[in-house]
């Protein structure tokens, strides 16, 4: 008998086993009108196997590409707040000057409007002008949880920055007049935080002579030179400067013009007085000491006086001068502590002369025979701004904004003039600095609750983001 070994066996075996499943395949693939169906039923098993693993993969997939998607809208939401807080609290910082602490509540109750959940962080640069806003939040996974091995954090930042020029605290109206700002018989003026600024294109429309010091931050004049022989400039004026338009001229005066005090003289006594339109004007002297009620003061058709070893002293008032003689004298021999108001008509303004330069008139239009012609002829013949003097040699506090518009002010002191204000601004017509007073403009705008009236400070400057 023949016998077969086994690897004969195993090779004929195999070869069976190959053909049926060449027949197998070869009948799922026979020619013939259901050759598709015979072979969509043949792989049926092996597609959904194939499916099957696939479809966790495609399904996480799916589950991160939503997660990511929804995770860069809640990034592009909080960022877009932040961005508009950061704007906010800038612009808060320009406009209550309150102190870091509120500007960081509004920049934080600004992001907390559009995401409750974020916590905020906020840096406020008060020397660049600069507020800083960071805020972060942690993303909760909405489809694909599992695939996160922590929860993501979402971050934002942002900073806003007053741009422009520096901040404005002095500025002389005068286009044409010569020495519309001027200093002399060594006096000084000290602004080394903010900028000084004539409009005069005279060429000595700003003038400093015999030993008189200017330090400012910046010193600049619409005229073509400055006259500073025998003085101390810093830096060197900036000249060719254009004409700034005055920054206050849309304030609205105090309405109320009807009198509630008439020819008032405090003399050599201690009282409070009282806000009011005071008819007549007001005058403290003979050592008098008189304390001023938060308000507004009217002071019409008269002077405000303070002489003779007398006492003005006031938290949170405003004068506003009209009327002709209505012009402010603080003597040598005076003292005078007074702040703006924080709010109400004459907001950061502690004096305020009529824009109209409200004064006699060389001759009064009703002076001529033809109304019309005596008005023309009296604008022409109109004599040179009033004058205002603060002589006073303790005159340490004046914290607020001086706007005169159609005055002289007139400073001839030997003391320090403002140096215990966190800010002074002036805004004049003219101003001119005689035998050695040292006009101190402080710019610390965040020390005060004061604000700063619009146009002037840092105020005016636009608000951007810088990053």
């Amino acid at each position: 008998m023949h016998s077969i070994g086994s690897g004969e066996m195993t090779s004929q075996h195999f070869d069976r086993s190959s053909l049926r499943k060449r027949g197998s395949f070869a009948a799922c693939t026979h020619a013939g009108s259901g050759a598709l169906r015979r072979l969509a039923r043949c792989n049926t098993g092996g597609v959904l196997s194939i499916f099957g693993l696939a479809t966790p993969v495609l399904l996480m997939g799916i589950a991160a590409a939503v997660d990511y998607g929804m995770f860069e809208r809640g990034r592009s939401r909080l960022q877009a707040q932040v961005d508009a807080a950061a704007i906010a609290a800038a612009r808060e910082m320009q406009l209550a000057q309150t102190n870091t602490s509120r500007i960081a509540a509004v920049a934080e109750n600004f992001v907390h409007n559009g995401e409750p959940q974020a916590m905020v962080t906020t840096r406020v640069d008060a020397t660049a002008l600069s507020v800083t806003v960071s805020a972060t939040e942690t993303y909760v996974p909405r489809i694909g949880a599992y695939f996160w091995a922590k929860a993501p954090t979402i971050a934002a930042s942002a900073t806003a920055k007053l741009s422009g020029t520096m901040p404005l605290c002095l500025l002389a109206l005068d286009p044409k007049a010569s020495a519309a700002l001027e200093l002399e018989q060594s006096a000084m003026m000290t602004a080394t935080g903010c900028m000084v600024y004539s409009n005069s294109k005279n060429p000595g429309g700003l003038q400093a002579k015999d030993q008189a010091t200017l330090k400012a931050g910046l010193v600049c004049t619409a005229g073509g030179k400055a006259k500073t022989a025998g003085a101390t400039v810093t830096p060197d004026p900036v000249t060719d400067c254009p004409v700034m338009a005055d920054p206050l001229r849309s304030r609205t005066p105090p309405s109320d013009t009807a009198c509630r005090f008439n020819n008032t003289v405090i003399s050599g006594v201690v009282q409070t007085l009282q806000p009011g339109v005071y008819c007549g004007g007001l005058k403290v002297t003979n050592a008098a000491d008189v304390t001023l009620a938060s308000g507004v003061y009217i002071i019409k058709d008269g002077p405000l006086m303070v002489d003779k070893g007398a006492t003005l002293r006031g938290a949170n008032v405003g004068f506003y001068l009209t009327g002709p003689g209505s012009n402010l004298t603080f003597a040598a021999d005076s003292t005078i502590s007074l702040s703006a108001p924080k709010d109400g008509p004459l907001a950061g303004l502690l004096i305020f002369d009529d824009p109209t330069g409200a004064s006699a008139v060389a001759i009064p239009p009703y002076a001529l025979p033809i109304p019309l012609v005596g008005g023309l002829v009296g604008k022409l013949l109109k004599g040179p701004p009033r004058e205002h003097k603060i002589l006073s040699d303790n005159a340490r506090m004046l914290l607020g904004t001086i706007y005169m518009p159609q005055g002289r002010l007139i400073i001839d002191a030997n003391k320090p003039i403002a140096d215990k204000s966190a800010y002074t601004v002036l805004v004049v017509q003219r101003i001119d600095l005689h035998s050695g007073p040292n006009l101190i403009l402080n710019s610390d705008y965040s020390a005060t609750d004061v604000p700063v009236p619009p146009g002037v400070g840092p105020y005016g400057n636009s608000v951007k983001l810088t990053n």
